[in-house]
This record gives C-alpha cells, sequence and structure tokens, in this order.
C-alpha cells in the first residue's frame, strides 16, 4: 500500500506508469492500493496504472482494493488512466472541491469470469466533487454515490457495459445517510444493466434529494431509469425478506431528456418502485425519448406522490 500524505500546493506530472502486483491473501480486504491527501493538488501527465485484475476475476474474488483512493480539498486530478482494475478503479472520500478531469478507464475480462465490482468512481463523505470529460468501459458502477456526499456535479462522460449513473446503494441494515444536490447531465451510458440509477436498502434511514439527470444518452440499457428502494444484495437475499415497508426518502427528483433504446431482456424503461410508509415525492420526468423492444414492459410508477404530471407512468 501506497499512502502519501501532507500534500500541500504541489503538482504531480505522472507520465509514466505504475504496475501493480499481482493477486495475494495479503491484499485482500485492504482499502487501497494507493492513497493520495492533502490540499491544492494538481496531478496530470496522461500515466497508466495497471492493476493486474485478470486473476482476481478468474478466481472470483471480489475483495481487492480500490486502485486509489483521494482524500483531496480544492485538487485537480487530470489526463489519468487506469486498467484492468481488480475492484474499483477510484475513490473519493472526505474530499472537498475536487475536480477529475479527462479520466480514462478500461477494465474488461479476458476469460468467462466478469470484472464484477469494478466500479468506475466511489464518492462519500464529499463536497463539491466534478467529474467529467471522462470515459469508462468498466464492470460495475459508471459513478457510485455513497452517504454523504452533496454538491456533486458530473458532465460528458461516456460509461461503456456498466451498471449506470448511481445515486447508492444507501441504507443497508439500517444506516441512516443522506445525499443531497447532484446534477448528472450530458453523459451517455452503451450497453449499460443500468442508466439513472437511485437505489436503497429496505429498512434504512435518511433521504436522497435534490438530484438532476439532464440530456442522458442511454443506449441498449436493460434498465434505462430505475429508481428503487427495495435494493437487496443476491448475496443476501435473506435481507429481501423482512420489513420492505420504509426506507431512505427519495425527494426533489427531475429526470429532463433521456433518449436511447431499451435492450432485449423485456424489462421498463422506467421503473419507479418506492415504499408504502415512505413514497418517493416530488419527481418531474420529461424528454423521455427510449425506444421499445419487443417484450418490453409496461412502466412501473409504485408510491409517487407530489410529483409532476408525466405520461411515463401509463406507458
Amino acid at each position: 500500500m501506497i499512502e502519501i500524505t501532507g500534500l500541500k500546493n504541489v503538482n504531480i506530472n505522472f507520465a509514466g506508469g505504475i504496475n501493480l502486483p499481482a493477486r495475494a491473501s495479503k491484499f485482500q480486504g485492504q482499502n487501497h492500493y494507493i492513497q493520495l491527501k492533502g490540499d491544492n493538488v494538481n496531478m496530470y501527465g496522461g500515466g497508466t496504472i495497471n492493476g493486474n485484475g485478470q486473476a482476481w476475476y478468474d478466481a472470483a474474488d471480489h475483495t481487492a482494493p480500490t486502485v486509489i483512493r483521494f482524500a483531496l480539498t480544492n485538487s485537480k486530478v487530470s489526463h489519468f488512466n487506469i486498467v484492468n482494475a481488480p475492484r474499483a478503479h477510484m475513490g473519493a472520500t472526505n474530499s472537498k472541491n475536487l475536480v477529475l478531469d479527462n479520466i480514462t478507464l478500461k477494465t474488461a475480462s479476458t476469460s468467462s469470469k466478469l470484472a464484477k465490482n469494478t466500479d468506475a468512481l466511489d464518492v462519500s463523505s464529499s463536497e463539491g466533487i466534478v467529474f467529467q470529460n471522462s470515459q469508462l468501459t468498466i464492470g460495475d458502477d459508471c459513478l457510485a454515490i455513497n452517504g454523504g456526499v452533496t454538491n456533486l456535479t458530473v458532465y460528458n462522460v461516456i460509461c461503456n457495459g456498466g451498471h449506470g449513473f448511481s445515486v447508492g446503494s444507501l441504507g443497508k441494515g439500517g444506516k441512516s445517510e443522506t445525499v443531497k444536490m447532484v446534477r448528472i447531465s450530458e453523459s451517455t451510458c452503451n450497453n449499460c444493466q443500468n442508466g439513472i440509477r437511485i437505489k436503497t436498502w429496505p429498512g434504512g434511514k435518511g433521504s436522497v434529494s435534490d438530484v438532476k439527470y439532464t440530456n442522458m444518452k442511454l443506449n441498449n440499457v436493460d434498465n434505462p431509469i430505475l429508481i428503487t428502494t427495495h435494493y437487496c444484495d443476491k448475496n443476501q437475499q435473506s435481507y429481501c425478506n423482512g420489513n420492505d415497508a420504509s426506507s431512505l426518502s427519495i425527494s426533489d427528483v427531475t429526470i429532463s431528456g433521456a433518449t436511447g433504446s431499451v435492450s432485449s431482456k423485456g424489462n421498463p424503461i422506467v421503473s419507479i418502485n418506492c415504499s408504502t410508509k415512505t413514497p418517493c415525492k416530488n419527481f418531474s420526468i420529461s424528454g423521455v425519448s427510449i425506444s421499445k423492444a419487443s417484450k418490453t414492459k409496461k412502466n412501473v410508477c409504485t408510491n409517487l406522490q407530489n410529483s409532476s404530471k408525466f405520461s411515463v407512468c401509463s406507458q
């Protein structure tokens, strides 16, 4: 593990390459391979980190560390590349006013074992994060916004084969978490499992509010718009069978402009499925023009209150 801390007013010209070590038990369960901590850090140069993830995929070992984690304020990371991440590519925790610009991530398995849990960017306990002008080929969330995040902006990010631009998952195990002021715009999901996504666990506490998705392109996506308070891990299916009547509140969500196509798997273009005791509120959806497949099911809008009238719920 590489810990670089105490940085202040520093330029980092990373123009070369780093090859992470091969899969080994000593790395299992570790938080990250590399962490940068500091203020007013400018990292650039076009360098590449190779995560050597194939051995992790082949072993179906999902305990690898995140490749690089940032705990930075008033900083910028640009023209930076990661390939073959064994798990998540990047994390931002306890960061403020951090810009991630012109990032290229490319992770795909060369065997039948998928590159699972390879999120592009996980953000938690941070404010003022900007993620923009980036190209992603990954095996999990294009973006995962976790608890304690406010004022996050995503602009012009193209994601291939991922699990969507996601708020959550939040509230696992009854945890109280809050996310607010999220702006995701002019971004694309190609051949993704999900596109626009908000996911919270049953029984969780807290809130998701003031979230806007604008001018999104969702091409051949299994679930173009998927918002649920009933999220469950497949490995913990018994948890889903408990009290599912309440979760975090989800409110003030705007989807303005979403074009593209749904895949042939038969899922609805829009699925908003909220809890009876904590219904979703104050939604606005407009400009959705996503072409159906032959087996596309009718859209779902369940426990959605105080929202503008939009036609997608009846389609």
